[in-house]
């Protein structure tokens, strides 16, 4: 049965592993580095969850999914929020964490926020179809958002508005 919450303080190092595991399986698919993150203190990561609302998929207890929310804090920019760092590990995958993730998140988002936004590298047809399936939209690609190894990535960048109240 999957368990989808916030991740506490106390589980700080499972999320550094995790969010370690992504950055360092998928480099082309995150702003960050393996190598920069690795480096970071314990602390960053309490300061992450404490600064974010990161919600974790949990399986037998395990957390096996990450997906983060960040709100904007400028006044002009208070209406939007940004999903981030969202990642599955293999034992997760095919099981629903990423959708129920995703839903757990908008939920979240949209109880502050009128919209979420969020990047997504182009060819990473998996993560594209998730948030299709969720009902984000693109609106634009971001021309060699990120460059590792020599080569460029360009990201789709995707956007979905709070639905009215009926």
């Amino acid at each position: 049965m999957i368990e989808i919450r916030r991740v506490s303080l106390a589980e700080a190092p499972q999320f550094r592993a995790l969010r370690l595991d992504a950055l360092r399986d998928h480099p082309a698919d995150f702003g960050s580095t393996f190598e920069t993150e690795a480096q970071l203190p314990l602390a960053h990561f309490i300061g992450q969850l404490a600064d974010n609302h990161v919600l974790g998929g949990f399986l037998g207890g395990e957390l096996v999914g990450i997906a983060a929310l960040g709100f904007r804090a400028k006044a002009k920019e208070a209406h939007r929020a940004d999903l981030w760092g969202v990642y599955v590990a293999p034992a997760g995958r095919g099981r629903g964490v990423a959708p129920a993730l995703i839903d757990a998140a908008l939920a979240v988002g949209f109880a502050r926020a009128e919209q979420i936004e969020l990047s997504v590298r182009v060819g990473n047809a998996a993560a594209l179809a998730l948030y299709r399936s969720r009902g984000f939209t693109a609106v634009g690609t971001e021309i060699r958002s990120y460059r590792v190894d020599g080569r460029d990535y360009d990201n789709t960048l995707m956007v979905k508005f709070r639905p009215p109240v009926t």
